[in-house]
């Protein structure tokens, strides 16, 4: 199966998100930005230190940081799954044990929370679990620009969530 074909699972959230009202401009530099904090946060995870930190993304870093120093036991960073029946795929940014298990880990550089978020982590959840990762829940950390305390936001596994919204894009877009 030629996997050029399947759809990224924020693909299919980016109708329902709301991004297609803000300009262009706007979303394409908050999408470069946050791709540049991700890579900065993956390689303070993989031991290498703060590479490559600027003034746009000095407090995302300082305000990642604070979460990291918490200290979190990993268990997969940035791996993309796949998924043959439903022809989808979907990069997380980490699995990490906890107390409760295996929780999906996804962090955000935008400006508010989105309701898309829950979807996306539940996605990625089901995603990784069919890879044979036992997932337990889904994190979502809000990082603040100034470098303050990111947000936390913890959702429950619910397949049922992410098909429905999958069958709802399927019947209008695909």
């Amino acid at each position: 199966m030629n996997t050029d074909d399947y759809t990224r699972v924020t693909t299919i959230l980016y109708q329902f998100s709301g991004l297609d009202r803000i300009d262009e401009e706007i979303v394409r530099s908050a999408g470069i930005r946050g791709t540049k904090v991700h890579k900065i946060c993956e390689l303070i995870i993989q031991g290498f230190g703060e590479i490559d930190v600027d003034e746009e993304t000095f407090g995302y870093i300082e305000s990642f940081k604070k979460w990291w120093s918490l200290g979190h036991e990993i268990e997969s960073v940035e791996q993309r799954f796949w998924d043959d029946e439903l022809q989808i795929t979907g990069q997380l940014d980490l699995i990490i044990k906890t107390s409760c298990g295996l929780s999906v880990v996804d962090f955000k550089t935008s400006y508010k929370h989105s309701k898309t978020w829950e979807i996306q982590g539940c996605a990625y959840a089901y995603l990784a679990k069919k890879c044979g990762y036992d997932i337990q829940n889904i994190q979502f950390i809000h990082l603040n620009k100034t470098g303050k305390q990111p947000k936390i936001f913890q959702y429950t596994v619910n397949d049922n969530l992410f098909f429905s919204v999958y069958t709802t894009w399927k019947h209008f877009y695909k």
